[in-house]
């Protein structure tokens, strides 16, 4: 049993003619032993009886540790009737795990590359992490010597490989001559850095439109900077996560950038390149690899990029049983507080619904942060840091109409594109250039302009008007994407809080989606084609409600529900069902109508106004309608009996 007196200063060799096993404790021994025995401080007392296991991080040699522990063992226990003390924890250590079973005493080192198992924890009295050479341990080693001390030799034995140093202090060479020659050889010029990210890359500072992602990557880099300051114990940090998008979205480079905002080094692996390395036993050395190189260097970031490749175990193909053991060893490397601490897991797939269930569970990848393309003024930013230009209005607008559906890598590619062509014109890149990179886009002519204006400021007076939500922002585009199809305005509502819906709450939503329609009919006398023809389209949506309130809810003629395809089918063939749909739609087209009539002063100025400035906030809309609201009661509203 470990114990908190220390004999140490009656077993430590610091005699340098001190033998083990006839051979004479070298200076490297010596420095490695100092680490060992304050490793096993809480152990030190003679004639015990242990089996302890000494985890070693970075900066490992078997050979002289295995020396050291033997150089230990000599100090506290009795000459010994077996072969070693000292033993290496390998993937199969079923003799030596005997023998030392046998003996009741034995000191196990894991390299930094093994992993230990449950089993080898249990068989162990205790699992203590191996301590690093320190300058106080180089210099202790010199004055054993009798060399003078300097920083200039103490920083030599703290910087050369431990296979280099056991090259040059042979037992048969004086320690003097054998730093002279360590001198004159030396291949490390000054002691490395410690290898952090590179400050000069993108931040989450420079990321845009990654939502909850990036407002989970701002906490744990502040949880890591408390982490390394000693504030927060690794127990309390986020450790692993799982990043969901459609290839393209930028995953990889949120990742680089949170690594940067966290100053942690980041690894990156991959299934697919574990899987290139062939049989099963090099996969899972691959995958073994990458995560005890996140180790060495924690705290850190493991980046698993296409998580989703492995599967679902419970899928059955003739590659199944590889996939199922390679699955196994992922899982245990991601399992347990010991083994990864430090070690921040990020895993990212295409495919989330394709992951095999124990991925997912507490304590692995367990929560999930869906990344999609960003929106305009999320693409205008990452323009902007890729470039380091600002667009004007006009550029701004055909650059948004432009890259919708686009992501942060297409634009990195389109500034490429358009550095390429001013390089090859020798100009400076301007706006123009990004512009000319873009699909063709045509500037719609004024009428056109005036219908999409009216079309919009339908729908927000109507929701002002009727109570179906707050009015955010209302907007309009003045160009068109050639042969694309796509929403040329927009008006977007706050958010309702949750609650069931009654059928006011969808016959008001359809009210809201035929206002448009209605404001066109009031101030044109007809309706353009494009408030029909798509999932999303006015028509179309509100016709799907009155479906759903008619015969898919029980809120209609009839409480007899029936499922999406019958609707369908009840819309087309029963003219009946089509009749009172049809009256829905009609009721609250005549609701709209008449509120859009009330309000037909609010109307034109609200549609000035749009086609003056594009866009306009939900207050803005709001205060015009105030302004010229008529004292007379909204023929919009029910009467109150």
């Amino acid at each position: 049993m470990p114990t908190t007196r220390s004999g140490k200063r009656t077993r430590v060799p610091w005699k340098p003619e001190t033998q083990v096993r006839d051979t004479t404790v070298t200076l490297p021994v010596f420095m490695a032993f100092c680490a060992i025995a304050a490793s096993l401080r809480a152990w030190n007392r003679p004639h015990s009886k242990f089996i302890v296991t000494l985890r070693a991080r970075t900066d490992f040699y078997y050979p002289v540790y295995a020396e050291a522990v033997e150089v230990f063992a000599a100090g506290i226990w009795k000459r010994r009737e077996f072969t070693s003390y000292a033993y290496e924890w390998k993937d199969r250590s079923f003799r030596d795990e005997m023998e030392a079973h046998k003996n009741k005493r034995a000191i196990f080192i894991a390299s930094p590359d093994y992993d230990l198992a449950d089993d080898d924890r249990l068989f162990s009295d205790a699992v203590l992490d191996l301590e690093q050479r320190t300058r106080r341990h180089a210099e202790a080693a010199l004055r054993r010597a009798g060399l003078p001390l300097s920083d200039r030799d103490v920083d030599l034995l703290l910087s050369e490989p431990w296979p280099r140093l056991v090259k040059a202090f042979q037992d048969r060479r004086h320690p003097m001559l054998a730093l002279e020659r360590l001198r004159t050889h030396s291949r490390v010029p000054a002691k490395p850095a410690p290898e952090v990210a590179k400050p000069l890359g993108p931040t989450l500072a420079d990321m845009h439109g990654y939502g909850p992602a990036l407002e989970w990557g701002t906490n744990l880099a502040k949880d890591l900077a408390d982490y390394k300051a000693g504030v927060l114990p690794w127990s309390d940090i986020d450790n692993g996560v799982l990043l969901s998008g459609r290839p393209g979205v930028g995953k990889t480079m949120f990742v680089s950038a949170l690594a940067n905002s966290c100053q942690v080094p980041i690894i990156y692996g991959s299934v697919s390149e574990w899987q290139e390395a062939g049989a099963l036993d090099s996969h899972l050395k691959a995958m073994r690899a990458s995560f005890a190189e996140a180790k060495e260097k924690a705290p850190s970031i493991l980046f698993v990029d296409e998580v989703d490749t492995f599967g679902d175990r419970t899928e059955t193909d003739r590659n199944r049983g590889y996939l199922r053991a390679a699955m196994a060893g992922f899982l245990q490397l991601l399992d347990g507080f010991d083994r990864r601490e430090g070690v921040v897991v990020i895993g990212a797939c295409n495919y989330p619904d394709q992951l095999d269930p124990a991925i997912r569970r507490p304590g692995r990848l367990d929560r999930q942060l869906e990344i999609a393309f960003p929106d305009a003024k999320s693409r205008l930013a990452i323009l902007a840091f890729h470039s380091g230009l600002q667009l004007d209005q006009s550029q701004a607008e055909k650059f948004g109409m432009a890259t919708d559906g686009l992501s942060g890598a297409d634009i990195e590619q389109l500034v490429r594109d358009a550095k390429r062509v001013a390089r090859r014109r020798v100009e400076v890149l301007s706006g123009d250039h990004i512009v000319e990179q873009l699909p063709r886009v045509t500037e719609l002519p004024e009428e056109f302009l005036r219908s999409l204006a009216v079309h919009e400021a339908g729908h927000a007076i109507v929701a002002f008007e009727i109570g179906y939500g707050q009015v955010s922002e209302i907007s309009i585009s003045r160009y068109r994407v050639d042969g694309k199809r796509s929403a040329l305005g927009c008006v977007q509502y706050d958010q309702i809080a949750a609650r069931p819906k009654t059928p006011s709450d969808y016959r008001n939503a359809i009210a809201v989606c035929l206002a448009g329609i209605a404001a066109e009919l009031e101030v044109f006398g007809s309706f353009t084609d494009g408030a029909s023809g798509s999932d999303t389209a006015d028509l179309n949506r509100a016709t799907e409600l009155a479906t759903m309130l008619e015969g898919g809810l029980g809120m209609g003629h009839t409480l007899v529900v029936e499922g999406e395809v019958q609707l369908e089918r009840l819309r087309t063939y029963n003219p009946e069902f089509r009749r009172h749909v049809h009256a829905v739609l009609q009721s609250e087209f005549e609701r709209a109508k008449s509120a859009v009539r009330a309000q037909r002063t609010a109307l034109d100025a609200i549609a000035d106004r749009l086609m003056e400035a594009m866009g306009m906030s939900g207050h803005e809309v709001f205060e015009i309608m105030e302004r010229h609201r008529r004292t007379t009661v909204s023929l919009a509203k029910k009467a109150v009996t």
